[in-house]
């Protein structure tokens, strides 16, 4: 692969016509070869990831594809989807078609996402050329300046985690239908000077199918006519061929208007019920606050991407309690006087404009107030290129100094990128020791920890991974959940081993601890553990004392959605246990807070396990009047109480023979 550096010794050299005055000597086809042997840099670097392990919500996300068998379970699997308000069943489908890849491990799909990620670098960089080249550019020059810029963003290594992570194919593949978007407006957009009205009906439909399917991947793609609306009030200017009032009339509906509405959308959720704070640990302001901060953090990330700054695991953010902090106030100042700058000034100085608009538009969802985690850098997938545009631009459209300075800076950037990337993604290449690494590098977060804890177990060093739970859990008591999987995991090992002290301990320490879905999960795997093995301590009723105990704490109290996989739970408990009655009141206690089609079954299995075949009829006619609102959940919807009422028929006849 040493011919692989070769592409970036050929954009060197177009950089040096560049730099030397000589823009009409720029060979295309020169530059066009060179970015693709960076694209193959790109690929050797990433493959160097692909022994890695499914990593954090890829199992959450994706584990439904062990059950994707024909097309009515694909079909199930697609539509029922939880990681966004869409469901993302775009995204799903691509997994879908793998699903015979799933028990295999994560090869096969990291393939496919880097494979998106190489794509979306030739769409970008011909999206750039496309608006250099509407600038005024020259066509090499143009087509020079996009190869740079995309190929600086292929090779990022703050971008690793958007391919290297398997369930982030929802980022890439939203960023691509996206880009597909942005190429097919500014094509529409060239074409102006023959038929501005068709012109505008093109790019218009381009705008409007673009951000409907990637936002079917995920939800940022909403963002694709605040990314255009950027554009036009930085880089571009209006069409010649369009009349002021057309112009004017169209930005409004198809730029504006959207715009508008998500930042309505975001501003109905700046206030936090009580129930979101104490679960979050902040509230809207706060997360606000601490943003702020970490935007400039992936910023630093971009200029200087060193493998050990990189990560998948950062849950040790001090949340910003207060905007008179220094540092807090310091960088909330800076991105203010950065925003109204680029307002201001935005035809005078459009590529820093372009730049700060364009980024912190790119952020506007997930870094802002609705309430998801703090961090992750696969959320600057998009957001970055704006900043890399800008900079790229500084440093090639000026004469004298800055260019000798890019002609010595860019090579040395491609190459130093391409290794971090290569050290990064070798890391991942071995779980083993990834899951050490990592719990080195953030000794403070839960999830490095334990995922360390797990790989021990996986070696067959059972008292290490229990050693490694119990001792981060008395370091950190708000974590001490984890000790359910420790009394999970000394179950399996040692069923005669005396437990009831350790069941003491972990119940008095559920009042205080942080909240964390993962809690819930730890108590269905204690519960399944305990039908399974007979452990002498711990029993299925030792885990309604558990889960009692937890839900009797303030930060899982008034949250719905843990109120309801407490019920949930309890249900299958008690269900385990004989009890029917107490098995139906904590299901409809469940169904309450929000049906769901598993819910649906477990109370059609119990009414039917009752012989109630006549009360169960009557839920699932309920039951089917409640269909989802959203058009993919309400296909699986049906079909699952059309699936349940054939389970009846068939229990019916079976009876009366």
């Amino acid at each position: 692969m040493l011919f692989l550096p070769n592409g970036i010794s050929i954009i060197v050299r177009s950089l040096h016509m560049i730099a030397a005055g000589n823009d009409n000597n720029v060979n295309k086809r020169f530059i066009v070869f060179g970015f693709g042997l960076v694209l193959l840099l790109a690929w050797y670097c990433y493959s160097a990831s692909f022994g890695a392990a499914f990593q954090l919500d890829d199992q959450a996300n994706l584990s439904g594809l062990a059950t994707v068998s024909d097309w009515h379970t694909g079909v199930n699997f697609v539509t029922t989807g939880r990681a966004g308000p869409t469901g993302r069943p775009l995204a799903l489908l691509t997994f879908a078609l793998q699903a015979d890849q799933w028990q295999v491990g994560a090869e096969a799909f990291l393939r496919v996402n880097v494979f998106i990620h190489l794509f979306n670098a030739i769409l970008l960089a011909w999206c750039v050329r496309q608006l250099f080249i509407m600038r005024g550019e020259q066509d090499a020059v143009a087509t020079m300046l996009g190869c740079t810029v995309s190929s600086i963003w292929v090779l990022l290594p703050l971008l690793a985690t958007s391919s290297l992570l398997v369930v982030q194919r929802m980022t890439t593949l939203s960023a691509l239908l996206m880009l597909l978007g942005l190429a097919g407006y500014l094509a529409a957009r060239k074409s102006a000077g023959r038929s501005p009205q068709r012109a505008l009906i093109l790019m218009a439909a381009s705008l409007m199918v673009a951000t409907v399917l990637a936002a079917l991947a995920k939800e940022s793609g909403l963002l694709l006519p605040v990314f255009v609306l950027v554009l036009e009030s930085t880089i571009l200017a209006r069409p010649a061929e369009v009349q002021a009032s057309a112009w004017k009339k169209w930005s409004s509906i198809f730029l504006w208007l959207p715009t508008i509405l998500v930042l309505g959308y975001l501003a109905s959720r700046a206030l936090y019920p009580e129930s979101l704070v104490a679960r979050r640990g902040f509230d809207g302001g706060e997360r606000l606050l601490t943003e702020a901060r970490i935007l400039w953090l992936y910023l630093s990330k971009a200029l200087l991407g060193l493998p050990g700054r990189l990560g998948i695991y950062h849950a040790d953010f001090a949340i910003a309690r207060s905007l008179w902090s220094p540092v807090t106030l310091l960088m909330s100042c800076a991105w203010l006087a950065a925003i109204i700058s680029a307002v201001l000034w935005r035809r005078r100085y459009p590529m820093f404009a372009l730049a700060v608009l364009w980024y912190l538009a790119g952020h506007i969802i997930e870094s802002t107030v609705v309430p998801l985690e703090l961090y992750f850098e696969h959320r600057n997938y998009l957001p970055i290129v704006g900043p890399i545009i800008a900079l790229t631009a500084f440093l090639l459209l000026h004469s004298g100094q800055s260019r000798k300075f890019a002609l010595a800076v860019i090579p040395v950037v491609l190459l130093a990128n391409a290794w971090f990337l290569y050290s990064f993604a070798s890391l991942l290449s071995d779980p083993f020791i990834a899951s050490r690494y990592w719990a080195v590098q953030h000794p403070h977060s839960v999830r490095a920890i334990t995922n360390m804890a797990t790989y021990q177990l996986a070696e067959g060093r059972m008292d290490s991974g229990i050693a490694t739970i119990h001792r981060f859990a008395e370091e950190h008591p708000r974590y001490a959940y984890i000790r359910i999987q420790e009394l999970n995991l000394r179950c399996m090992i040692s069923p005669a081993e005396p437990l009831s002290d350790e069941l003491g301990e972990i119940e008095a320490l559920l009042a205080d601890v942080d909240f964390s879905y993962s809690a819930g999960d730890m108590l269905s795997q204690l519960f399944t553990t305990t039908t399974a093995v007979p452990c002498v301590d711990v029993r299925p009723t030792s885990v309604i004392q558990l889960a009692t105990a937890l839900r009797d704490n303030a930060r899982y109290k008034n949250d719905p959605s843990y109120n309801q996989f407490h019920h949930k739970l309890l249900a299958g408990i008690y269900r385990h246990l004989g009890n029917t009655q107490a098995t139906r009141d904590h299901l409809e206690k469940a169904i309450e807070l929000r049906i769901s089609a598993e819910l649906v079954m477990m109370m059609t299995m119990t009414l039917a396990e009752a012989n109630e075949i006549a009360q169960a009829r009557e839920f699932l006619a309920i039951a089917a009047a409640q269909t989802p609102r959203n058009p993919f959940f309400a296909i699986s919807w049906r079909q699952n109480i059309d699936d349940l009422l054939n389970y009846l028929d068939a229990l019916e006849n079976q009876n009366l023979e």
